[in-house]
């Protein structure tokens, strides 16, 4: 479910200016160029900020987003013809095949119920290839154990990343 204030037109409009420093953004680069990553899903892409630095990386990118509006903001962006955007979240992708799915940011703790949770991570394990990886963030909510309830696929690797408040 998208968050109230990123569904609204004009406070998706305003996400980019009032929070212009991703520098949180470069760890996600330098793995998807560390893992060799030539597709890539960016669920609760929002804004498109990170699908289109990979994009302009000549990555293939997918960005999924509940919030129309903030799809909305993405597409208007220059270079947004090079990502394939979905309105939508994890749990209603299209098949798809990518070496990487990422939840950058507070993606994964605005997912809060258990199920919606385990929906998630199905759809991630579904949408990438064996082999691939699932790179999320967590401030606070998720445990270690909760990344082992994913479905298992040999060879898939589960990769999480936490942050201190």
């Amino acid at each position: 479910m998208a968050d109230d204030c990123f569904a609204h037109p004009l406070l998706a409009s305003l996400y980019d200016p009032l929070d212009p420093d991703r520098g949180d953004l470069d760890a996600y680069v330098r793995m998807a160029e560390e893992f060799d990553a030539h597709r890539v899903l960016d669920i609760g892409c929002g804004t498109g900020v990170f699908a289109l630095l990979l994009a302009a990386r000549g990555k293939e990118v997918v960005g999924v987003d509940p919030a129309r509006a903030s799809i909305d903001v993405a597409r208007a962006k220059p270079g947004s013809e090079r990502v394939r955007w979905i309105c939508g979240d994890a749990t209603t992708l299209p098949p798809l095949r990518v070496d990487l799915a990422t939840m950058t940011a507070n993606v994964a703790q605005a997912i809060v119920e258990p199920g919606d949770w385990r929906a998630t991570l199905r759809g991630a394990h579904e949408a990438l290839r064996p082999g691939g990886r699932l790179v999320f963030e967590t401030r606070e909510g998720y445990t270690v154990e909760d990344i082992r309830e994913a479905p298992d696929r040999p060879g898939l690797e589960f990769v999480f990343v936490a942050r201190r408040s």
